[in-house]
């Protein structure tokens, strides 16, 4: 599983340059804060028309980079794919042998309890909250790899985004993700373990309700026709309107163990689960599936929160790879 969650590649002070393009070209053009012919995906060298031909760039995987967003779920879907694919055009990851794929809900829900366990901060002890807010900034919303001084303190809205992509000293700014505040926002309390996922950007999970049709087919295309079902989890939908509860109860995904949903949760819908985590369960018009909170969220924000979208790009909502071995 990616240690931080996917970022932006580049910016005015990096002598790399400008990250490449993907083989994935944009699918979706609507964004949620109504930008909906362009967006600066490359961050702030230049603005580009989602015309269907527009490729997506490449991201990292690192600390103190702004959170890749803007991005829809079948479009990160796919990206996540080609990720482990050594022969995909410009693919800087020099990997081999390995099958690379979005996070799944029982992934993120193993991540998840064994950062509750005593493998991790343990359950008396929840993970701090990335509460960095670079909403100021263009395009930009959360950056990687910060933590707040409390678990669920309030978005931390900042002036300077240089200072948090480029920390100009070895301590960095407040938070920073291997200092020792910065280590209480990782899943095992120290350096070694995953950060983001609570905070930041929601992420994308390869999840969604079936209801064959609308959202789940404009936006999420690529995710439903992949034939191989171990990329991702279809929860059952309930054929009255879909209402967000009455799928949460269908008895097929009540059985459902280990996605940190159904054992942390009661109701479904607009409620709090174990440490008080906010979520609401997927429905007809918001079909896939989202984790973690925003750096916006407070307490709701938690490694056992979830919630549902539509599946269009959105300034908000951001992802991560997994990468198993062959």
């Amino acid at each position: 599983m990616a240690k931080f969650e996917a970022g932006y590649v580049g910016d005015s002070k990096n002598t790399g340059g400008k990250a490449k393009d993907s083989p994935v070209k944009f699918s979706t053009i609507y964004t949620w804060d109504g930008v909906s012919s362009k967006s600066d995906q490359t961050w702030y060298y230049e603005e580009i028309n989602r015309t269907g031909s527009t490729a997506i760039k490449w991201p990292t995987f690192q600390g103190c980079r702004p959170s890749m967003n803007r991005i829809g779920i079948g479009d990160a879907y796919d990206l996540c794919r080609q990720i482990g694919n050594g022969n995909a055009d410009n693919n800087p990851y020099n990997l081999a042998n390995v099958d690379s794929h979005m996070i799944k809900n029982s992934e993120w829900g193993a991540v998840a309890y064994l950062s509750y366990s005593d493998y991790g901060r343990g359950n008396t002890t929840e993970i701090t909250i990335n509460n960095i807010n670079a909403s100021g900034s263009k395009t930009i919303w959360a950056v990687t790899g910060y933590a707040a001084d409390t678990v669920s303190a309030a978005t931390q809205k900042i002036d300077n985004l240089e200072e948090y992509i480029n920390p100009g000293s070895s301590s960095g700014p407040a938070g920073i993700w291997y200092s020792s505040q910065g280590q209480k926002a990782s899943t095992t309390g120290n350096t070694s373990g995953v950060y983001d996922m609570v905070g930041g950007a929601w992420e994308w999970t390869a999840g969604y309700v079936d209801i064959g049709s609308g959202n789940v087919s404009t936006y999420g295309s690529k995710l439903r026709s992949e034939a191989n079902g171990k990329y991702k989890s279809i929860y059952v939908h309930n054929g009255d309107g879909g209402t967000d509860t009455a799928n949460y109860n269908e008895d097929a995904n009540r059985k459902r163990k280990g996605e940190a949903i159904w054992e942390t949760s009661t109701t479904g819908t607009v409620s709090t689960g174990w440490n008080k985590d906010y979520y609401d369960f997927v429905r007809s018009y918001d079909p896939f599936t989202v984790r973690g909170g925003g750096c916006g969220s407070e307490s709701g924000a938690g490694v056992f929160a979830f919630y549902r979208s539509a599946g269009y790009c959105s300034y908000y909502i951001g992802f991560r790879p997994v990468l198993v071995c062959e």
